[in-house]
């Protein structure tokens, strides 16, 4: 178990710190400009090492790979769209708690046996993960049909990407992962070529930025590979076409997608290697890493709340490498 935590948290570690490079050159570009150079960047590197580590390629391995990738982006879709529509304060936990609850969910169906002391990390694990992204008091103004349709689709979406990750053959190496990365870069690399001549996808592609100094910034990394960046409004430079700042976003979208990629292959290893349940809970808790980066280079104030979280969540990972 021990050994499936360290994967775990590795890749949550991964994700949290790529999200918040990935968030920073979004602040200084554009949201789709560097989640597009984050997501083939990811792929290019997943695309080597399967190159030289190999791996079996079957019918199932391939279907759960696109599908993970096809789950993937539509969750990260959603989840602009719900953090466009708010409230953030709302949405963001939300998702998280569906991200989480998903794998779990799985893995009781298909009658897992984790012992009493790993489901109780599992359910503090989760409870932190979901504190963690509370940044302000939660408020149920301004909450819709169309906020809660986008925010389950997100959560399920992502949490379902885990699980479709999860049911691959064990020699499938990181075959699934490259696939899920892979559909990604493709859908992006196509809307990026029809953007300029198709004014509803520019339109789509502005919505993802929301109002200028509005929050619609942040991204949603997740277990499944998505990688867009958590940190997006994490103090960065103002996006003016003479910035220096603005010039520089092209390094950290890269920096983000190769600690996407190196995230993506510590979950592959981890689902391979053992519970989705814990997997994913642990993988989900990448907030975590996010806000200390925020903390210690931006000196972000934390709440509270947050930082019960964080309580929550390191006791939930001694806990789980103890069972």
């Amino acid at each position: 178990m021990i050994a499936v935590v360290a994967l775990a948290l590795g890749a949550a570690l991964a994700y949290g710190a790529g999200d918040f490079l990935g968030g920073v050159a979004a602040r200084r570009a554009t949201v789709f400009r560097s989640t597009t150079v984050n997501t083939v960047v990811a792929a290019a590197l997943l695309a080597v090492i399967v190159a030289a580590t190999g791996g079996a390629w079957s019918a199932q391995t391939v279907a759960a790979g696109l599908v993970a990738g096809v789950l993937a982006l539509v969750g990260f879709l959603a989840f602009f769209a719900a953090l466009a529509a708010g409230p953030i304060s709302l949405v963001t936990p939300l998702i998280a708690l569906l991200s989480s609850v998903v794998p779990v969910g799985a893995a009781l169906v298909t009658g897992e046996t984790l012992g009493p002391l790993i489901w109780v990390a599992i359910a503090i694990a989760v409870v932190g993960s979901v504190l963690i992204g509370i940044e302000h008091r939660i408020s149920t103004a301004g909450l819709s049909v169309r906020t809660v349709v986008f925010t389950l689709t997100a959560g399920l979406g992502f949490g379902f990407a885990t699980v479709a990750l999860d049911r691959v053959p064990e020699d499938s190496g990181l075959i699934p992962v490259l696939l899920d990365s892979g559909t990604g870069a493709v859908v992006l690399l196509a809307v990026a070529a029809i953007a300029p001549v198709s004014a509803p996808l520019r339109r789509w592609i502005a919505l993802l930025d929301g109002p200028a100094d509005g929050p619609a910034a942040a991204g949603a990394g997740t277990g499944a590979g998505a990688g867009t960046g958590a940190g997006a409004n994490a103090g960065a430079a103002p996006r003016t076409a003479a910035s220096p700042a603005r010039r520089r976003w092209v390094p950290l979208a890269v920096g983000a997608g190769l600690l996407t990629g190196v995230a993506n292959l510590l979950l592959m290893l981890g689902l391979h290697a053992g519970s989705v349940a814990v997997v994913a809970v642990l993988t989900n808790l990448y907030p975590l890493a996010t806000m200390a980066l925020a903390w210690i280079v931006l000196r972000e104030r934390l709440s509270a709340t947050q930082l019960t979280g964080a309580l929550l969540a390191l006791s939930a990972s001694v806990l789980l490498g103890l069972g």
